[in-house]
């Protein structure tokens, strides 16, 4: 998977389009370790150079198209990505990836209808496992844990000789919010921002 130098992922609910994950990806770094992307843009960027560490994320993540139940039930819809430590080159140690909303200040997720006076909000949850159906009410949510900091919630951590490893996240978003709703009036394009930020912390005595 081609990298970039960071900056973030991108997360998009819209509204009449297929769902596509994209396959190229944005980087963390010890020299850039935050990071932020408005949902579409791609990310540009020069390629990694002397760093301590390289955790790819994706540019963009598509829930596609959104089907309003006919009944007020939920109907989840689940797309999943993974977060990769592509290069990490420290002895000791560990880096550790947060994430976060990057305008709630409720500690929650949401996309937003763009282009409109007054945007109607969707949220959905973020899970760092892979979840669907079958299994998603045995876990709680990052973000219904209540567990966030100053980045956000704590996704995953890579040790040193984690190099090549991956964390699993899900995120899901209930339909059933669209229930009763006006269509005409909420239909359109959503985006929201999710954040990145990563951080190495050493050893101490290091």
């Amino acid at each position: 998977m081609k990298t970039k130098k960071i900056i973030a992922a991108l997360l998009a609910g819209v509204l009449g389009t297929t769902a596509v994950v994209s396959a190229s990806a944005a980087t963390l770094t010890n020299e850039n370790p935050d990071g932020s992307t408005e949902i579409t843009a791609r990310i540009e960027g020069a390629g990694p150079g002397d760093v301590s560490y390289v955790i790819t994320i994706p540019d963009k993540v598509d829930f596609g198209t959104l089907t309003q139940p006919e009944t007020e039930t939920d109907s989840y819809k689940y797309i999943g990505f993974i977060v990769v430590a592509t290069q990490l080159n420290f002895e000791k140690g560990a880096v550790s990836v947060y994430v976060k909303d990057s305008a709630a200040a409720d500690g929650q997720f949401y996309i937003k209808q763009k282009d409109v006076e007054n945007p109607f909000t969707i949220s959905y949850d973020a899970f760092e496992r892979v979840v669907d159906d079958t299994n998603r009410e045995e876990f709680i949510p990052m973000n219904q844990s209540g567990d966030i900091g100053e980045y956000g919630y704590h996704l995953c951590s890579f040790a040193a000789s984690a190099e090549g490893s991956k964390q699993d996240v899900t995120l899901a978003l209930n339909q059933k919010q669209l229930y009763a709703q006006n269509l005409d009036e909420i239909a359109g394009d959503y985006s929201g921002t999710m954040t990145f930020h990563s951080d190495l912390t050493t050893l101490s005595g290091e």
